[in-house]
């Protein structure tokens, strides 16, 4: 098994409820390999959009996908 750690932003849409944040992040993560642990480190608001945050993930995944 191989374990990679990663570090993005995400962008958190305003339509997105912040009873389904988890579920959105976690959908996200799986793109990028199962996920073991992941933690929000940072909120901020967008430059682009006032509609929009970015989200800070830390995370670490197993078998990860385009390693």
């Amino acid at each position: 098994m191989k374990l990679r750690k990663v570090d993005f932003y995400l962008d958190w849409p305003g339509s997105k409820k912040i009873i389904n944040l988890r579920r959105f992040i976690i959908g996200n993560l799986m793109k990028k390999g199962e996920v073991i642990r992941w933690s929000i480190v940072d909120i901020k608001d967008s430059v682009e959009s006032s509609n929009i945050k970015k989200i800070r993930i830390k995370a670490v995944v197993a078998n990860p996908v385009n390693s």
